[in-house]
């Protein structure tokens, strides 16, 4: 399957069509509905529409394994609206279609930070649940209840990929790098962390002389190449969508730059591996997930995608396809815990409940007071010969860096 705008919209189709009734076909007032508000097109396309394919693994898997027991075999149903990765009005109004008319008790998105930020406010106001795998600070900095984070901050995930990249390296070479030099789009992860990061970089004595963001949709490379020519840094940071990445990258690469690079987003999907080809290589990406992961379940997770989507990029690369499926294993367990349809005691089990067993890097999810996940932890993968690789740390490692 090409990841194109009809690649989303087949999706979209799909997922609202598609539910899997093993045995007895139950009348449509039994089944749960969950929302699921992603952007399925645009530049976030391709992580929108591998993180619904995570979440609808997920609700056939709980499907097939009996429904929601404590609800009398309940079972689910995922629908699936296209949020955009641009405006964020059309993800108001989606999600505001699903919390309106098509009663989902809960929301699982949507995918892009900003996008997910104009859902959490309807979800708010209807006092529905949404649990999300976006990154923004601001998801649960604005005081809201019904919001639920699985992943860390955007600034946390930026420091802590320094901090690892830092650690590596040193573990690699036997002394630590000296030198960074960051450069951000300016979106709303890319600006809180082109202002945090150089911080973060004093606190490990790693110096930084060049800090900068740049306009999204970018044509001349140079205002990434001309700064790493003169400054000759160990360690690049890079924040952006997939061309602007592939566009900086190949320029660096080109006149000879062999710095390990650094990104975060959409740097882990399988667009960025394919746009690179061979300058792929020495280009790591924090991850909330990765396929070859050594967990239970997590193998099976790959090949269910794999049999589903057959004709998508194998193994997948994308860390959406994860959070996607971890996010539908919570709102499973939520609801047997819950043993209610009713949202309110439903967000009551995510605000106060422990989820355990998922195919995550710590396995064990437990929402803080503010929603944000307090037991997150990322590694750190690279592309090596055109797969993305887990290679940090050590104990999650399923390859050595390459430096």
């Amino acid at each position: 399957m090409k990841l194109t705008r009809r690649t989303g919209l087949k999706i979209l189709a799909a997922g609202t069509a598609a539910i899997a009734c093993p045995g007895i076909i139950r009348a449509e007032e039994e089944e749960i509905v969950i929302g699921a508000p992603n952007s399925l097109t645009g530049g976030l396309g391709e992580n929108g529409q591998r993180a619904t394919a995570g979440m609808q693994i997920a609700i056939d898997q709980t499907n097939r394994e009996g429904g929601i027991k404590s609800l009398g075999g309940a079972k689910l149903k995922l629908v699936i609206a296209d949020t955009s990765t641009e405006n964020p009005t059309q993800a108001a109004s989606v999600t505001r279609r699903m919390l309106d008319q098509d009663k989902s008790v809960a929301l699982l998105g949507a995918t892009s930070s900003a996008m997910t930020l104009a859902a959490q406010v309807e979800a708010e106001k209807s006092e529905v649940p949404i649990i999300t795998g976006s990154y923004a600070d601001g998801l649960v900095t604005r005081g809201y209840k019904y919001t639920f984070k699985i992943t860390p901050q955007g600034g946390a995930v930026w420091n802590g990929q320094m901090s690892s990249g830092y650690d590596m390296w040193k573990a690699s070479k036997g002394s630590p790098p000296k030198s960074a030099l960051i450069f951000m789009s300016n979106d709303a992860v890319g600006l809180v962390v082109q202002k945090q990061l150089p911080e973060h970089a004093k606190s490990i004595n790693l110096d930084v002389p060049f800090s900068q963001s740049y306009q999204m949709g970018l044509s001349d490379p140079s205002v990434a190449v001309a700064p790493v020519l003169r400054y000759k840094p160990d360690m690049i940071f890079l924040g952006g969508f997939v061309n602007d990445i592939i566009l900086i990258i190949k320029a660096l690469r080109g006149v000879g730059v062999t710095a390990p690079i650094f990104g975060a987003g959409p740097a882990g999907s399988d667009s960025v591996g394919q746009g690179l080809g061979a300058a792929s290589d020495r280009f790591f990406t924090p991850m909330a997930w990765n396929w070859d992961m050594t967990m239970p379940g997590n193998k099976e997770l790959v090949e269910a995608y794999h049999k589903a989507y057959p004709s998508n990029p194998y193994p997948p690369a994308n860390e959406q396809l994860g959070q996607g499926y971890v996010c539908g294993m919570i709102i499973r367990q939520a609801l047997e815990k819950a043993a209610s349809r009713d949202s309110k005691k439903i967000r009551d089990v995510l605000a106060s409940a422990e989820f355990t067993g998922l195919t995550y890097p710590n396995p064990t999810v437990k929402f803080g007071p503010d929603g944000l996940n307090v037991n997150n932890k990322e590694i750190l993968a690279e592309w090596i010969k055109g797969e993305l690789r887990t290679v940090w740390p050590k104990e999650n490692q399923a390859m050595a860096p390459l430096l």
